[in-house]
């Protein structure tokens, strides 16, 4: 008995530690921004790109993640230009979500030529990284390029009363 208890209690751990680990980075495609944007209707949000290379990325998401430790209503959305698909590309992506606790509402680039998904969230974005858009409540958006400072995260997040 207690061999089949141990067993059990093995398995649920094994089952529960699964389902943790399982972050769902949600495929980006070309109409994923107006779905993003549906979703928040009417509620400020921060939409961030950044890619696992980009070392100003990391800082950008380190600011957001204690901006939103100071600020729980922060409502922050990550796409990764990565993209989704590879397994190992996945893992890494959400381990660093994970430590930052910004694992809601993650987006990584999807099936479609990464040029047309920049083109699909802004045509005068070429790709530099990090790169984020401040959207309001009626859904207009300031786009800002460049590091995420806790300076430039209270200016940008006065202006879009988020």
């Amino acid at each position: 008995m207690t061999t089949a208890l141990l067993s059990m209690s093995l398995w649920l751990g094994a089952g529960a530690q699964a389902a943790e680990a399982k972050l769902a980075v949600a495929p980006f495609e070309a109409d994923s921004l107006a779905q993003i944007v549906r979703t928040h209707a009417g509620k400020p949000f921060v939409l961030i790109l950044w890619s696992l290379d980009c070392v100003y990325c990391q800082a950008s998401l380190n600011a957001l993640a204690e901006q939103k430790r100071s600020h729980p209503a922060l409502e922050i959305v990550t796409l990764s230009t990565d993209g989704v698909g590879d397994p190992q590309t996945d893992a890494l992506v959400e381990q660093r979500l994970r430590k930052l606790a910004l694992t809601t509402n993650a987006w990584g680039f999807g099936a479609a030529p990464p040029e047309q998904l920049r083109y699909a969230i802004d045509p005068k974005w070429h790709g530099e990284m990090p790169r984020s858009y401040w959207f309001d409540a009626q859904g207009r958006r300031t786009p800002h390029s460049g590091v995420l400072t806790p300076a430039t995260i209270d200016q940008l997040t006065a202006k879009s009363a988020l």
